[in-house]
C-alpha cells in the first residue's frame, strides 16, 4: 500500500475519533521470550515511524527486492 492509498483509506474510515494503535516489538532477552514481545501502543509519530529511502544505494543490486525501495514503517521492531 502506498502512503496516498493509506491516507484515502483513513479518510474513509467510519470512526474518525477512534484512537490509532500500532504494534511495538521488543527483542527477547532469555529462553522463554526468544521471539521477543509485542505490545499494542497508542500511535505517536515521534516514536513509532521509521522511513527508509534506499534509492541510489550502491550496495543493493537491481535484482534485490529492496532495490530503490522506499518504506514507511508504522510501529516498532526491536525497540
Amino acid at each position: 500500500m502506498k502512503v496516498r492509498e493509506l491516507i484515502e483509506w483513513l479518510a474513509a474510515f467510519e470512526d474518525q475519533d477512534a484512537e490509532v494503535e500500532v504494534v511495538k516489538h521488543s527483542s527477547g532477552t532469555g529462553y522463554y521470550d526468544q521471539g521477543g514481545n509485542a505490545l499494542q501502543v497508542r500511535f505517536d509519530p515521534e516514536n513509532y515511524t521509521t522511513y527508509k529511502d534506499l534509492r541510489g544505494n550502491p550496495h543493493i543490486k537491481p535484482d534485490s527486492p529492496y532495490y530503490n525501495a522506499r518504506t514507511l514503517l508504522l510501529g516498532e521492531i526491536d525497540g
